[in-house]
């Protein structure tokens, strides 16, 4: 019993000195090695952050429903196709209205986290005479799917008189697909 106890004992301790040297040999690694992972480390981050932006950007086909705000009931549907640009930029063009009552979609977008996105873009309205009626302010919260090729989205739309004033709200909700 006393000889297990002993060999315990000694197992421990030699358990114990390798540790003990192994962050001795650690803790003497020169700066400039340590200054090397740290910059390795953080263009790990930013290759991450980097492909998490590019799962959204490219061209997507898009299904907007116009909704109630209160109700949730479908007004309307109709398709759009929105290109996320690198940067952050993107560009929209949509159906809802004759093309000559709308103008081309310009905004911004950006990585919240995961596979959660924001975006946000304006674009300028026309009667049919062809005067400036005012402008429709989208803003969008997008949940891409793991195979980054579909996603959902719930947006909140101000429109606009030539003055600024908001004269309405709407509620969307849509689903993309990556055009190819």
């Amino acid at each position: 019993m006393k000889n297990t106890f002993l060999k315990t004992i000694g197992t421990m301790l030699a358990v114990l000195m390798l540790a003990m040297f192994a962050q001795i040999s650690a803790s003497a690694q020169d700066k400039s090695d340590k200054e090397e992972s740290n910059v390795r480390t953080e263009e790990n981050l930013s290759v991450q952050r980097d492909n998490n932006d590019r799962k959204l950007e490219g061209s997507w086909n898009i299904q907007v429903t116009r909704r109630n705000c209160q109700t949730g009931e479908a007004l309307v549907t109709f398709p759009t196709m929105t290109t996320f640009m690198s940067g952050g930029t993107m560009q929209d063009y949509g159906v809802a209205l004759a093309p000559t009552g709308r103008g081309p979609g310009h905004g911004v977008w950006r990585h919240q986290s995961g596979l959660s996105y924001s975006a946000a873009f304006q674009f300028f309205l026309f009667g049919a005479d062809g005067i400036s009626t005012g402008r429709q302010i989208i803003r969008r919260q997008i949940e891409l799917n793991r195979s980054g090729n579909a996603y959902v989205a719930v947006g909140a739309v101000e429109v606009l008189n030539t003055g600024g004033t908001v004269i309405a709200n709407i509620c969307t909700t849509e689903t993309g697909t990556r055009f190819e």
